[in-house]
């Protein structure tokens, strides 16, 4: 599945939409969607569900309750919110990398809402996303110390990931 295409066919306004779940895995070769999850702003939502979208009820014990928007392989979602982790809307947006014209949840915030979650499922994704994000450090930090940009070194993080990444290895 394209993520980029199928998201763009939504025809969605930037600033109201960032695409979060597994997505931000994918667009960079570490999983296959198989669906996308999006949080959109309460407006987008309503929008959504009076065009039609299907409603369906959140089945995770925090959630319970609450409903979420369903078309195709498509889950609109108000909040990615659990345990610890509980970014507004427009933090997400404000903090997301646009890829290709496409806002999409930054890495680190993928890592901090699928820890909340505390799934069996999401493991594998957490242990995946941590060793790319290493990975692409330490290129990021070889290249940089031979004095070449790190974009035009073909590193796939941008310079924003990079200056995360480096403040929270910092910190340990």
């Amino acid at each position: 599945m394209n993520v980029i295409e199928e998201v763009n066919k939504l025809n969605f306004p930037i600033g109201q939409y960032v695409v979060v779940g597994s997505s931000p895995m994918a667009i960079r070769g570490l999983k296959e969607a198989h669906d996308i999850d999006i949080v959109v702003t309460p407006q987008l939502f309503e929008k959504c569900r009076i065009d039609g979208w299907e409603t369906m009820s959140w089945t995770y014990p925090e959630k319970v309750g609450q409903i979420y928007l369903k078309e195709g392989n498509i889950e609109l979602y108000l909040d990615v919110n659990a345990g610890n982790f509980n970014p507004t809307i427009e933090e997400l947006i404000e903090r997301s990398e646009t890829i290709q014209g496409v806002p999409f949840i930054t890495l680190e915030d993928m890592i901090s809402f699928k820890k909340a979650y505390g799934r069996e499922k999401h493991l594998n994704d957490i242990k995946t996303t941590e060793e790319y994000l290493m990975k692409e450090l330490r290129r990021a930090t070889l290249i940089a110390s031979t004095g070449a940009p790190t974009r035009l070194a073909g590193s796939k993080l941008s310079d924003k990931e990079i200056e995360q990444i480096s403040k929270s290895s910092g910190q340990k």
